[in-house]
């Protein structure tokens, strides 16, 4: 008891140091990000979503992060030849890799509610702060930049004049904006000006050409030498006609159960819901794995420095769980596995490897 206690405080003292520079790199490309997506907005926004680009990214660290700190943990109890006098006392390797096993279920306890409640807020939260960022970057538009995407809305210029208009200016709606352009709508103007006025953008175009992006019978175009306004309603650009896959994440648990047993939902949409409700409990239960692989190459590296624990941790892990991670959702989205089978996918095969690793070990 006394030397599983040492090894789990010491995984957990390896943890926290490890878990600490992984955040210090989030924070560092979250900023990045942040700087990119609020260009234009006021400096509040900017600061607002690193954190909250932190707490999206976070919870898929945790794997690497875990089992850093348990190489670095049975690496130096390998290289101190603590194992060796273990083992010879005639205690089980199994008994010995407890600790690990304990830290990998506390995370376990600790993640499932993370990236099933927690995590869908954060992102929900980061979606409503980069519309925001969005719309004060229509209000005030970067003068370095040369493009402006806002949904579906693209806007490109060549050039600014002195009193910020747009000079060579393309335009271009996609077809849910404007359903009567059939497929999109593109403006070319010799220069535009916009503005934000309440809930609209209005454009005012001069020496405007208009077409739209279909071919054939349903293809229109349209030329104006004078003076064109063009008025887009904000609240059509911030709608999204339907879900984008990716977004399913940003329900939690409870919210997507409650989808599939009150709404008819499309057998697609649905069997995608299904596959996120098991990927969290997947990725939760995928610590244990994770614990045991950690203690595994900790006993084979020994003490290597955390350079060393790193690299073998996510060297291994780049090699049989994230494959298997995006293979199972891959095969989940074409209808060739089971949304349960594909979201557990990940953790049986790192299991298995794991298993095959032991016996080559102990053979």
């Amino acid at each position: 008891m006394i030397v599983r206690r040492a090894y789990f405080r010491e995984i957990l003292l390896h943890f926290a140091f490890v878990l600490g520079g992984v955040l210090f790199l989030l924070a560092l490309g979250a900023a990045v990000r942040a700087s990119a997506t609020a260009q234009g907005a006021p400096l509040w926004v900017a600061l607002a979503l690193v954190p909250l680009l932190v707490g999206n990214a976070l919870p898929y660290f945790f794997p690497v992060t875990l089992a850093t700190s348990v190489v670095l943990t049975y690496g130096r109890m390998a290289a101190d030849g603590e194992e060796m006098a273990l083992r010879s006392a005639g205690i089980h390797p199994m008994r010995l890799a407890q600790p690990a096993l304990m830290a990998g279920l506390l995370l376990a306890v600790v993640s499932y509610p993370a990236t099933s409640v927690v995590l869908p807020k954060v992102f929900h939260a980061m979606r409503s702060m980069t519309q925001q960022a969005q719309l004060a970057t229509l209000e005030n538009t970067n003068p370095g930049a040369s493009a402006l995407h806002f949904r579906g809305m693209h806007l490109l210029w060549k050039s600014r004049g002195e009193q910020g208009a747009f000079r060579d200016v393309l335009l271009t709606l996609d077809g849910r904006l404007d359903p009567s352009a059939r497929g999109g709508l593109r403006v070319r103007a010799d220069e535009a000006r916009m503005d934000l006025i309440e809930e609209q953008l209005v454009f005012r175009f001069e020496g405007m050409r208009t077409f739209s992006e279909s071919d054939g019978d349903s293809a229109w175009s349209s030329r104006n030498s004078g003076t064109t306004y063009l008025r887009v309603n904000l609240e059509e650009l911030s709608a999204e006609s339907t879900l984008p896959s990716h977004l399913v994440k940003i329900y939690t648990s409870g919210e997507l159960r409650e989808k599939l047993r009150t709404e008819k939902i499309k057998p697609d949409l649905a069997r995608r819901y299904r596959f996120v409700l098991w990927q969290r409990w997947a990725m939760a239960f995928a610590s244990l794995p994770v614990a045991l692989l950690g203690a595994l190459l900790g006993w084979r590296l020994r003490k290597g420095g955390f350079l060393t624990a790193f690299s073998a941790a996510l060297g291994a892990l780049l090699v049989v769980y994230y494959p298997l991670h995006y293979l199972g959702e891959s095969l989940s989205q074409l209808g060739n596995l089971s949304p349960f089978l594909a979201a557990w996918l990940p953790t049986l095969g790192l299991a298995g490897f794991v298993g095959g690793l032991y016996a080559w070990r102990k053979g």
